[in-house]
């Protein structure tokens, strides 16, 4: 585990909740233990350093300095091979540093964290994107392997009318904005469709950009929200306001041009449907 500090901070653990230590008291909390133990090693005199075999004379390139991409580099670079990462970002960390708001992980520590695996690394070349400043052949040509981990992050969009309007963002595309310093730009009221940890990220990161009201649009009730509890509950207390059951079927524009209105059809609780069944009809649409 190359990132403990950062994984003791931002992971959802849901081993504990299968954790068979539940059958006697509670689960091992191991997302705060390694928190705890790597802050420890972190602020320490003499930082761990991860001893590495003699050299192989073998040379792999690694696409993608995220953490699969580093976890790589980590393990490949123990084992004495020498490593070159490619990213196409300025800095590395994938979505650890672009989709995780600093509020939830600090960049510092991951920057430790980073510099403990890139110190064993042969080479780290940023703004290096596979396709447009290298391709697949070049890095065959040059390595003895090449190991792809470019992740699969991308922003699910709601496939409605008028969501590719100004003003609208992916989750993602939105967090990557603010983590980079390019905003985003938002106005006074903010509508955020989902319940899922990145909705989250997404509302509490428009409050710190200064939105006069944050709205958080889920379909299903709070029950149902993936969303992890202490972060719904960090939410609310930040002002963040949740409109349950409702789902957006389209958006408006103002004069401009730019996004003004969201227009929802409001949601029912029900048992799932069986295979084949046909849809159920809707509630009546209604915008807010």
């Amino acid at each position: 585990m190359p990132f403990p500090a950062s994984c003791g901070r931002v992971c959802p653990r849901f081993c504990e909740t299968d954790c068979r230590r539940n059958v006697v008291d509670e689960p091992v909390g191991i997302m705060h233990l390694k928190r705890y133990v790597a802050d420890i090693d972190l602020e320490s005199p003499a930082p761990y350093v991860p001893a590495t075999k003699p050299a192989t004379g073998k040379s792999v390139g690694i696409v993608g300095g995220g953490p699969a991409g580093l976890t790589a580099a980590y393990y490949l670079a123990r084992a004495g091979h020498a490593v070159t990462v490619y990213e196409a970002y300025p800095q590395l960390g994938g979505m650890l540093r672009y989709a995780i708001p600093e509020y939830r992980l600090s960049k510092d520590v991951l920057d430790r964290e980073i510099a403990t695996i890139t110190a064993l690394c042969a080479e780290v070349k940023c703004n290096t994107k596979l396709g447009v400043d290298v391709t697949l052949d070049e890095l065959k040509a040059k390595h003895d392997a090449v190991v792809i981990a470019v992740g699969a992050a991308a922003s699910q969009m709601i496939g409605v009318t008028g969501e590719d309007l100004p003003g609208n963002y992916g989750g993602l595309e939105f967090l990557a904005k603010y983590a980079g310093g390019q905003g985003p730009a938002i106005g006074r009221r903010v509508a955020v469709v989902g319940g899922g940890n990145t909705a989250i990220d997404c509302a509490r990161t428009a409050v710190r950009l200064g939105a006069d009201e944050v709205t958080i649009v889920y379909r299903r009730s709070k029950s149902e929200m993936p969303a992890h509890p202490e972060e719904i509950e960090g939410a609310e207390e930040e002002g963040v306001k949740f409109r349950f059951l409702a789902n957006p079927v389209s958006c408006g524009c103002e004069s401009s041009g730019h996004m003004a209105k969201l227009t929802c059809i409001e949601m029912a609780l029900a048992n799932p449907m069986p295979p084949g069944a046909g849809a159920r009809s809707r509630c009546p649409v209604r915008s807010f």
